[in-house]
Formats: C-alpha cells, sequence, structure tokens
C-alpha cells in the first residue's frame, strides 16, 4: 500500500477549512469532510476553494528606527527653548548686566552676584557667538531672528508644527465637545506628529547635540547669575523678568512680550519633548497606539502655545488638514547643492582653493558691511 506525504503547513490547511466550516469534534460527517478538506488541499477539486497561494507581505516599519532618532528630537526641544528666550532677549540683557559691570555703570559690589558676572564674562571666549547661536535657530527651525544670513534654514518646520498642533487642538475639542469625532481621524493626526518628528530629528544632527547641553547650561547660568539678590538691587526691579524688561526697554531697543515668549518656550519644548516619548510608536506607524484626545499634558501645552499666540479657530481649522509630502529626508544632504556657493564650488572643483578661500572672505566681508 503505497503512504502518503503531508506537509505541516498542508495539514493547517485542511485544519483551517474544517474551521471556517463551521465543523466541530462531534460533526457526525466529520470524516468525509476532514476527506473533503484534504483533497481540496492536495489538489484534487479546487471548486469552493478559497485560496490557491498563501500571501504574507513583509511589514516595511518593523524595527525602523532611522527615520526619527530619539536623541535628535530631545535635542532639538533645548534648541527650541533657548530660540524662544533668545527673542525675549534673555542672554542679551545677560550680556549688556556684564557690559555695565566691566564699566563699573552698575551698583554691584563683591558678592554671590558680582562673583556670577564676573565668571559670566570669563567664559565669554567658550560660549556660542550670538551669530552661531542665531545660525543655528535658523538651521533648525527657520527662524530668521536678526535677519540672520543662513544658507540651509529648515523652511518645512514652521508649516508642519502648526499643522501638528492644529490637528491635536481639534481633534480633541470635537472628541469633548461631541464624544465622536468628525472631520479629523486619529490617523490624519498622526501623520502631521509623524511628519514633525521626522523633520526635527533630520535636524538634529551635528552640532545640534552639543549645542542643546551648552544652551542649556547657558540659559540657566543666566537665570541663575540674574536671580541674585544684589543684581536685583542694583536695576530696582522684584524679579529676573522685571530685570530683563528693563534692561530690554532702556538699552535693547525696546522689550519682548515676556509672558508670551516664557509660554513658547514651556510648551513648544514640551510638545517637542512629547514627540520624543512617543518615538518608538511613530517609525513603526502605529497609529491605533496614540489617543491623542487622551494626551492630556499633550493637548494642554498645544492649547496654551496656540492660546498665546492668537491663534483663531479658523486658521486651526485649515491647518488641521494633512498634506502630502512630495519628499520627507531623513538623514542630511551630502550633495553639493545643499553647501554655500564657495564651498559648493571648492568641491566640485579641487584645485581652485584659491578661489574658494578669496570668495569665502568676500561673504566675510560683505556680511560684516
Amino acid at each position: 500500500m503505497a503512504s502518503s506525504v503531508i506537509f505541516s503547513q498542508q495539514f493547517a490547511e485542511v485544519v483551517r477549512r474544517l474551521h471556517e466550516g463551521g465543523v466541530t469534534a462531534d460533526d457526525p460527517l466529520l470524516r468525509p469532510r476532514f476527506q473533503n478538506a484534504f483533497n481540496l488541499v492536495l489538489g484534487g477539486s479546487v471548486a469552493q476553494r478559497a485560496s490557491q497561494i498563501n500571501i504574507s507581505l513583509p511589514d516595511l516599519d518593523e524595527d525602523v528606527q532611522a527615520d526619527i532618532t530619539k536623541d535628535n528630537v530631545i535635542a532639538v526641544s533645548a534648541i527650541y527653548f533657548a530660540a524662544q528666550l533668545e527673542e525675549l532677549k534673555l542672554i542679551a540683557v545677560a550680556e549688556k548686566v556684564a557690559e555695565q559691570f566691566m564699566q563699573q555703570q552698575v551698583p554691584i559690589t563683591r558678592g554671590i552676584g558680582g562673583e556670577a558676572i564676573f565668571r559670566f564674562i570669563k567664559d565669554a571666549p567658550n560660549r556660542l557667538t550670538e551669530a552661531e547661536r542665531k545660525g543655528l535657530y535658523a538651521r533648525t527651525f527657520g527662524f530668521a531672528q536678526g535677519a540672520v544670513d543662513e544658507p540651509m534654514p529648515n523652511r518645512e518646520f514652521a508649516d508642519l508644527w502648526i499643522r501638528f498642533l492644529s490637528a491635536v487642538s481639534v481633534l480633541s475639542r470635537e472628541v469633548q465637545a461631541t464624544g465622536v469625532r468628525k472631520s479629523l481621524t486619529s490617523e490624519q493626526a498622526f501623520k502631521n506628529a509623524r511628519d514633525l518628528a521626522v523633520n526635527l530629528s533630520l535636524h538634529g544632527y551635528g552640532v545640534a547635540h552639543f549645542a542643546a547641553v551648552e544652551l542649556q547650561d547657558l540659559v540657566t547660568t543666566v537665570l541663575k547669575m540674574l536671580g541674585y539678590p544684589d543684581v536685583l538691587a542694583a536695576y530696582g526691579v522684584n524679579d529676573i523678568w522685571q530685570l530683563v524688561e528693563r534692561v530690554s526697554g532702556l538699552y535693547l531697543g525696546g522689550s519682548a512680550n515676556g509672558v508670551r515668549q516664557r509660554t513658547l518656550a514651556q510648551s513648544g519644548a514640551r510638545i517637542i519633548q512629547w514627540l520624543a516619548k512617543k518615538q518608538p510608536h511613530l517609525v513603526a506607524g502605529q497609529a491605533g497606539k496614540i489617543r491623542f484626545e487622551q494626551e492630556a499634558d499633550l493637548v494642554a501645552e498645544v492649547e496654551r502655545w496656540l492660546a498665546v499666540t492668537g491663534t483663531d479657530e479658523p486658521s486651526i481649522d485649515k491647518y488641521s488638514d494633512v498634506v502630502s509630502l512630495p519628499s520627507q529626508p531623513t538623514i542630511p544632504s551630502l550633495s553639493l547643492s545643499a553647501l554655500p556657493d564657495a564651498m559648493a564650488g571648492f568641491a566640485a572643483n579641487p584645485g581652485g582653493i584659491q578661489n574658494a578661500m578669496q570668495n569665502l572672505a568676500s561673504m566675510a566681508t560683505n556680511g560684516a558691511a
């Protein structure tokens, strides 16, 4: 008697067919039903056969990590925090106080405040300059503070940022008001979140990690230095924010809205840190793992940011719509088109170093002028 060979996959297919057909272990016709399914699997009759092939496509998002690098996004949050305080003129005020201290224009004697200002002055050569900081803000967020001339600004950030915040706001408001979603879905909010996180991660490479730590230390140092009682008393104010307002108003061309800038700094940085925390779900495309309307901390920071910037509801509704991005790079470009003209010319023609250096010198001279 000839023996038959059945593979485990074929046997599993037989069992699957019996299960789909509602066949149970106590079915009186179990034997003929099993034989019929067996014949179908082994290539007999194909009538009413559900599937002839086994298709199992790979998950393209499985084990993807490089699209969004968590440390990059965390670093960017510190840079955003510093950028908003730069707009508040916090660091400029610290430098003006140090300048007046050196010129003996303020009544500060030797004490903890004076010691802090003196250390701040001595450490100046080791800090990023104002131009370097503003160039970093432009490259990372596209901020044009002081009309800085930056050849590679992040032009996409502003649009991606407001679209994500608007999506979170609309989604949370609709769910709270009606208990159901209307014009926006979690999938759409998830796309906006992922687009923004990819952009932030891209601009968190290179110097961003080091600058983030330095800027964090700089802000901490300045806040501590300007908060000493003898420094506050010298300017006749009660707290550091009054000091910033007074000095910037008297000597720096006018003061900024302190409440606005402090809110932007804190809420914006916390929103970016939330994206970093959700990195595993964002890179894996797991939209179902994030319920935006239940992320109370995120929603609160988003609403604070939108409120302090005066973003009205029609604008929020408009920008909550998702858009298709024609390209979405995840690593820095190494093409010559991404380099300043002088450097691109040198890279294309290594023998023309003299011309390249002359071009760079000309750029520096024009910038100084």
